[in-house]
């Protein structure tokens, strides 16, 4: 390792916490080299895009928020096709299939990975289901989306992820079914009256809904009359429901949860709960290691606990915390309070066809929270309130599901406006 390795601040992983935190670190005024690894060979992109790319709503291109002009402003040496497999925290060194590389300074920003928790394996043959997170899994989606030949979609699972696989998949004309384990669509983020309301949107484009069930196995069978000759299908899938129905799918999409891509960190090396658990500089236990985006486990406003909040605009600020930090302390200096990543609260928004649904702060109902429900005909708003020491009670949670989606409208003008109110809430 030369002495220019020596030097590096190494940010681990290219997608917007990287990048953000490589445009922190040249704004506040380091000008050593950032040595970037990504198990890519693309310009990083944005997950929350993909689905649309794959549904025909979007361009390749328009999934990449930096041009390679942008990027290149930030000279950063950037290793692609690289994931660092092992983190030597008392070296200071990463180790990659490249090589092993030295840094000064760390950001660990690698994301998480889609996960098939419960999937039966698949009798009959071999056959992988569709996943969505990367631009890869979105070529795939996609290309399975644009086969005329392939009509019927299963969705197993019912969080933001399934649902926007779901509207790829109705936007190309097939049809859709979607299974859960819950009682509702919109896993851990909807309050039930606000899940129904949604999930009649879904009825209405010809979803079916499966819930409060999960599939029990997978049987990859011949088609009656196919001929593969043709260039049509010869095989489908036969699907068997814990409830005892059988129905034949061309496709399963799994959107089962998500995994932290922390395994190249050796266990007892950083601190780790559900993720990286850091301060309010997003450092980790280790002083020369900082973590952002959906491998950090910071504050959480509402309940003052760390957690993970896996949404982009945290995964941006929190990047450019932790550059600024670095930036500070190779300079000299100490961080300061300005600079400080001030919490977070999860916040969703998400639209299938013209259903549109809206979520900030906790979900979860508490004996001691009340929840007050607003109904138009075209909008229902859900409010979680939460009884102050000193008396009277603060916002901390509200649903939102509008039969409209319609940008700068009065669902969206309600949204934004709540959202603040719990941020002010609880600051």
């Amino acid at each position: 390792m030369n002495e220019q390795q020596q030097a590096a601040v190494a940010i681990i992983g290219y997608g917007t916490a990287g990048v953000n935190a490589a445009i922190a670190l040249r704004r506040f005024g380091y000008a050593g080299v950032i040595r970037v690894f990504s198990d890519t060979n693309t310009l990083p992109y944005s997950p929350i895009l993909t689905s649309y790319y794959a549904g025909g709503q979007k361009t390749y291109d328009e999934c990449f928020p930096w041009s390679a002009e942008e990027l290149a402003e930030l000279d950063l040496e950037v290793v692609q096709d690289c994931p660092v497999t092992s983190l030597d925290v008392a070296g200071h060194a990463l180790h990659t299939p490249k090589g092993d590389f030295a840094y000064s300074k760390c950001v660990i920003a690698t994301g998480a990975t889609p996960m098939c928790y419960g999937f039966p394996q698949v009798e009959g043959g071999s056959y992988e289901p569709l996943v969505l997170r990367s631009m890869d899994d979105a070529e795939r989606l996609k290309g399975v989306l644009e086969d005329d030949s392939c009509k019927r979609v299963l969705v197993s699972g019912a969080s933001m992820v399934a649902l926007k696989t779901l509207e790829a998949c109705l936007n190309r004309g097939k049809q859709v079914t979607l299974v859960g384990m819950n009682p509702h669509v919109l896993d851990f983020n909807a309050l039930p009256q606000a899940a129904e309301r949604f999930e009649r949107g879904l009825l209405g484009y010809g979803v079916e809904l499966r819930l409060g069930q999960t599939i029990a196995a997978v049987e990859r069978v011949a088609r009656e009359g196919a001929d593969a000759a043709d260039g049509g299908r010869d095989w489908q899938l036969k699907v068997t429901f814990s409830g005892g129905d059988v129905d034949y799918f061309d496709e399963i999409s799994v959107s089962h949860g998500m995994k932290c891509n922390l395994d190249f960190v050796e266990p007892g090396t950083l601190e780790i709960d559900r993720a990286l658990v850091v301060d309010e500089f997003m450092c980790t236990s280790d002083p020369d290691v900082y973590a952002a985006g959906d491998v950090a486990q910071a504050t959480e406003l509402i309940s003052g606990q760390k957690r993970i909040v896996g949404i982009w605009k945290n995964a941006a600020l929190q990047g450019e915390c932790a550059g600024r930090a670095i930036a500070c302390e190779l300079a000299g200096a100490e961080p300061t309070a300005e600079g400080a990543f001030k919490g977070s609260i999860s916040m969703n928004t998400i639209a299938v066809k013209d259903t549109l649904f809206i979520s900030a702060g906790t979900m979860e109902v508490t004996p001691e929270r009340r929840v007050e429900v607003r109904e138009t005909d075209d909008m229902t708003v859900l409010y979680i309130f939460e009884p102050l020491p000193e008396g009277g009670e603060r916002l901390v949670g509200f649903n939102l599901v509008c039969d409209h989606d319609e940008e700068g409208s009065r669902a969206y003008d309600t949204g934004a406006m709540l959202t603040l109110r719990i941020e002010a809430a609880c600051r």
